[in-house]
């Protein structure tokens, strides 16, 4: 293989790898699968010590005939400054580009190469900053389009375009130039998210409601007919108060609390789908006081709505629907087409002919997802379900799952990380802090320290690290005032627009606000987690919950009686696992006796420098259950070492994971 000269500066670069073409019959395409030069393992996204020389990895690719045998070649992973644009499909049939990519090839005038099946583009080009300055979105898949600055490789064909066809025609290349100002011009048109004016999370620029995909009035009274409660919203739609014990109206406001959901809030056509309902009447235009009675059931329902586990019926369903111009829906005879559409079932038989290979391929591909804890990592692989961790004060839940999210994300995962308590400052802060202790704990600056301005040399090589780990991973700051409707719109909109089922993170479960106040903490904590349990169902998630624990648990082990409002999480939870000091498993702890003992035993535990603390699993669906693992907690640096990782000897102050 011939390369150009204007690729020399990355030849001088130990940034490369092989790759080997692997058949994916899910994708309907190959999968190019990078490979270790050194010993033919694979390779890793930002990890240095699986990538070679230029050198190395061409020998690797002609020895083992990946070349020759047109299987494989050799790729460039990102970093230092170096960042890849990918125009997937982009070559018509004459040689000839799609519009957008023209522009984008005209607008970025640096080195540009075929892809290796000469249907797309490949751009090479410098950032002075990183991508993560424009924003998280990485991808485009409705035009094709993918950039990145790290956690990725290109192949690197020397195919060059120049803007002569047909393609592979050769021809004199584009230096690789530093393109910033150019790149984000893309990002801004192409990839752009907006921050929402009305709250501090993330809400991309295409983004639709979850409910409210344009539909028309009579398509979403289907929807609603066709939840869990529909046959309760469809007797109020009629008019029917039996279920009020004829007041009219709490029946109102029971029907607008409905209203308020479906419509995420859209107070106009709450007040217009009211209107075609058969509670409506003369009273609802009536005024008390500046407001009509109307508008101040209206605006009770905003302040109390209730959200639920809802029934999305099928295309063909909604097409059913009789729309007309008049505005008025036949809520009888809708019904009548959701009943008959529920009671269409399919067997078993149907599902192992039609399903059941595929569902294999899905859940058996997750078995090699793990969460970066070495021991923990031996019990179990991270299948999509339900987690829930509870731990006491001061025991570092917070710590433990954010590390767990690093991990994720270094490993290649996306991680939505909930912070309901604490910033966005303070987490990435503690996560530098661990970067420092995990190079040497001897130098290591605490988070405290890092906020205050202490930046020393190995806190600067530390935020270096953490940038190129964290690639994938966004905190959102929430605050008390959050709801499960807020994080499930943001989990699907992210869905949505980018084609990657993240890692959702919830910091902590306890405090997502109840939508409705009248709801008591248990009733609370238990919707909420049925409604995380079908977030994590209707998309193939791993949603990790943090709960708290009950304070009459703090001298006991941790078991099911520990978490607060238990119910919801025992039985719907997919793993639970709890957090406790090792102390726990000494003799005095056995009884119910010996308060003073216990108390004096868990002071002194917490004050050992590391902390002993024990992962405890009381529940899990996918294997192994009632394991431990044991670790070394150094709260100063907010980090967790498995017992089982290599510690040197001289005062355990170099910490390697």
């Amino acid at each position: 293989m011939n390369f150009p000269k204007q690729l020399e500066e990355l030849k001088k670069l130990s940034q490369w790898v092989a790759y080997r073409l692997v058949w994916n019959d899910k994708k309907g395409k190959a999968d190019k699968r990078p490979i270790n030069p050194h010993d033919g393992t694979g390779a890793k996204a930002n990890d240095p010590a699986t990538w070679g020389t230029f050198d190395e990895a061409m020998s690797y690719a002609e020895r083992s005939g990946l070349i020759a045998g047109k299987s494989g070649g050799v790729g460039f992973e990102f970093g230092n400054g170096y960042c890849g644009i990918d125009l997937d499909n982009v070559v018509l049939e004459d040689g000839s580009l799609k519009p957008f990519a023209s522009e984008i090839v005209n607008l970025m005038n640096s080195y540009t190469e075929y892809s290796p099946s000469g249907k797309g583009l490949h751009i090479l080009c410098k950032l002075s900053g990183r991508l993560s300055d424009f924003g998280s979105r990485r991808r485009n898949d409705e035009i094709g389009l993918e950039i990145y600055d790290s956690g990725r490789f290109f192949t690197v064909t020397g195919n060059v375009f120049n803007g002569t066809f047909p393609p592979l025609s050769g021809g004199e290349a584009k230096t690789i130039e530093n393109r910033t100002q150019e790149a984000r011009k893309i990002y801004d048109k192409y990839l752009h998210v907006e921050e929402s004016k009305n709250s501090n999370l993330t809400t991309l620029r295409t983004s639709n409601e979850v409910f409210n995909f344009g539909v028309t009035d009579n398509e979403l009274w289907e929807r609603m007919f066709n939840s869990q409660r529909g046959r309760e919203i469809f007797l109020l739609c009629r008019g029917d108060l039996s279920g009020y014990g004829g007041d009219h109206s709490r029946a109102d406001l029971a029907l607008c609390s409905h209203l308020a959901y479906w419509t995420n809030c859209d107070e106009l056509r709450m007040d217009r789908m009211f209107r075609q309902s058969g509670l409506m009447r003369p009273k609802w235009d009536e005024r008390h006081g500046a407001q009509t009675y109307g508008a101040m059931t209206l605006g009770l329902a905003l302040r109390t709505v209730t959200p639920y586990v809802h029934y999305v019926p099928s295309v063909d369903s909604v097409q059913k629907v009789n729309n007309n111009s008049s505005g008025f829906v036949d809520v009888q005879n809708l019904y009548s087409n959701v009943e008959a559409e529920k009671t269409l079932v399919g067997f078993v038989g149907e599902y192992l002919m039609q399903k059941f290979k595929s569902d294999i391929d899905r859940f058996s591909g997750y078995r090699y997802r793990k969460t970066g804890y070495s021991n923990l990592d031996e019990k179990m692989s991270l299948y999509p379900g339900l987690y829930v961790l509870g731990a006491v004060s001061s025991l570092g839940k917070t710590t433990f799952v954010g590390q767990l999210a690093d991990q994720l994300s270094e490993a290649g995962d996306h991680v939505l990380y909930f912070s309901l308590e604490q910033s966005e400052f303070e987490l990435v802060s503690k996560g530098i802090s661990r970067m420092t202790a995990r190079e040497n704990l001897e130098t290591a600056v605490s988070a405290i320290k890092i906020r205050e301005g202490y930046l020393t040399d190995s806190v600067r090589r530390a935020i270096e690290n953490y940038s190129s780990i964290a690639t994938n991973e966004a905190i959102i700051e929430c605050g008390f005032d959050t709801t499960i409707e807020t994080i499930t719109n943001t989990v699907q909109n992210y869905i949505s627009q980018t084609g990657v089922r993240p890692v959702v993170v919830v910091d902590y479960l306890q405090i997502v606000r109840p939508v409705d106040i009248r709801q008591s903490a248990k009733d609370a904590v238990d919707g909420h987690v049925r409604a995380f349990k079908k977030l994590q169902v209707d998309n193939d998630l791993v949603v990790i919950l943090i709960s708290s624990l009950n304070r009459a648990n703090y001298l006991t082990p941790v078991d099911f009686e520990s978490f607060k409002e238990s119910g919801g999480i025992e039985y719907t939870a997919d793993v639970i696992w709890g957090l406790q000091l090792k102390v726990m498993n000494s003799e005095i702890f056995d009884g119910e006796k010996k308060l003073k003992q216990k108390r004096e035993a868990v002071r002194q535990a917490k004050n050992e420098n590391p902390r002993k603390i024990e992962l405890v699993c009381l529940k899990n669906r996918y294997g192994l259950s009632s394991y431990s693992c044991e670790f070394l907690y150094y709260a100063q640096y907010d980090l967790f070492v498995p017992v089982e990782a290599e510690i040197d000897d001289v005062a355990k102050r170099r910490v390697r994971l």
